[in-house]
């Protein structure tokens, strides 16, 4: 199924659904709507939603399609007139998630009380027997069945005995060529009852032989692969260190003072105001940006230290606010490679445990790795993160699906967007504050 493009809209009373299907037969469509659940289907698209608030499917709702440019129009009453339905702009954070299992707040595995229970036991023995009971059923009723098919066999084998040769010693010209060269085992003739013993016997050591195959646990270090990826390998110190020792060995002094006292086209970077400086009150979404949206998948997620997951945000505002000031709101094939460098979270894995240490880890990256390598520079970037962080979700979120774009399109860096920022994009509509 495909899911539609589609955009939502809100007054007093109504919302109103406009979904993008052109060619489709529209006495197929079928429309469901119930509580915050509301669904369309007509081949081949889908589309199910959940809203923040209830629908009312009555005589109010309305749905009309223009053939001009293939979009059905659909208007549902609310609930509550008057109520306002936040973030439908967050098209991810409408598409209904699947249905998750609610993690158990008691332990997955837990001592269970040996204390004898006379209740309990007298359940467990009942449940025993009555397992066992069956099971004793079936080997009878198998038991049965073998006898009376070795019975049969056996009497099939005495009335067919004659006075032919020994199928041991029959000559292989006599066999008949239009006989298959695979035959039941008493399509032949036997000559005697001691052939019919053995084959007995033989019937009766292939009932009592245990034909499964031998299984053993193999060896914890035969479980592990042979190759691993570095990280595997590490812990969250180890790759800290890692990143610190490669950012002590890459910092080159004189590239630094070079650029202390050749500043000037520094200086016309940091003076330089992006695009977010008029962009408090025009925060709307473009098409690309929606189909975007539309394509990720929303999840549920189970964070444990979430004050790692903001750090690493806060990481990826500044790489990009970095890219943004050096190349002046333009992106280049360069990019990539400058905003993975920067970023500690897509070079390094890391994860912070404090803003201090974030910014730290940041600003010794900047002076590094980067072409502009100056202070006063990184100290501009962070500025650059403040007013994201002030502009609110909506703008965070288009960086980050800026950046799920640009890397999207990288043949190599585009393993990050699968890691870090399609989880980041789904994570900062439906779970960040």
């Amino acid at each position: 199924m495909i899911t539609p493009n589609f955009t939502i809209t809100q007054d007093f009373k109504f919302i109103t659904i406009i979904i993008k299907t052109p060619y489709i037969k529209v006495s197929d469509v079928e429309l469901y709507c119930e509580g915050p659940d509301f669904s369309f289907y007509v081949k081949p698209y889908y589309l199910r939603l959940h809203f923040p608030g209830n629908l009312v499917d009555d005589d109010r709702v309305n749905a009309s399609y223009d053939i001009s440019s293939g979009e059905m129009n659909i208007k549902i009453p609310k609930e509550t007139p008057g109520e306002e339905f936040s973030d439908l702009d967050l098209l991810t954070k409408l598409l209904a998630p699947k249905s998750v299992k609610k993690v158990p707040e008691k332990p997955l595995i837990e001592i269970i009380d040996d204390n004898n229970d006379e209740n309990n036991n007298q359940e467990n023995d009942n449940e025993l027997e009555e397992l066992f009971g069956k099971e004793d059923d079936r080997q009878k009723s198998y038991k049965n069945n073998n006898d009376f098919l070795i019975r049969e066999l056996n009497n099939d084998v005495n009335n067919e005995v004659n006075d032919v040769n020994d199928v041991n010693d029959v000559n292989v010209n006599d066999v008949n060529d239009n006989k298959p060269l695979i035959q039941e085992l008493f399509d032949g003739k036997i000559n005697d009852d001691k052939e019919a013993k053995r084959l007995y016997k033989l019937l009766e050591e292939a009932d009592a032989y245990n034909w499964e195959l031998p299984q053993q646990i193999p060896n914890e270090k035969e479980l592990l692969p042979i190759a691993k990826y570095d990280p595997e390998r590490s812990t969250p110190e180890s790759r800290r260190q890692d990143r610190i020792n490669a950012e002590n060995s890459k910092f080159d002094p004189d590239h630094y003072i070079a650029d202390f006292m050749c500043a000037e086209e520094i200086k016309n970077l940091i003076k330089s105001k992006n695009v977010w400086w008029k962009r408090s009150s025009d925060l709307n979404f473009t098409e690309e940006e929606n189909t975007i949206m539309r394509n990720l998948t929303n999840k549920q997620y189970l964070i444990e230290n979430v004050g790692s997951i903001y750090y690493g945000l806060i990481d990826l505002l500044f790489a990009y606010s970095y890219n943004y000031r050096v190349f002046e709101g333009e992106n280049t094939v360069e990019s990539p490679w400058m905003i993975g460098k920067i970023s500690p979270t897509i070079s390094c894995l890391e994860q912070f445990n404090s803003i201090e240490e974030t910014m730290k880890a940041l600003y010794r990256r900047s002076l590094a790795y980067p072409w502009y390598r100056n202070y006063k520079l990184a100290k501009k970037c962070q500025e650059d993160v403040y007013d994201l962080l002030k502009l609110g979700k909506r703008a965070i979120l288009k960086v980050l699906l800026e950046l799920k774009d640009l890397f999207d399109h990288h043949d190599i860096y585009y393993v990050y967007s699968k890691i870090w920022l399609d989880d980041y994009c789904i994570w900062c509509q439906t779970k960040a504050r």
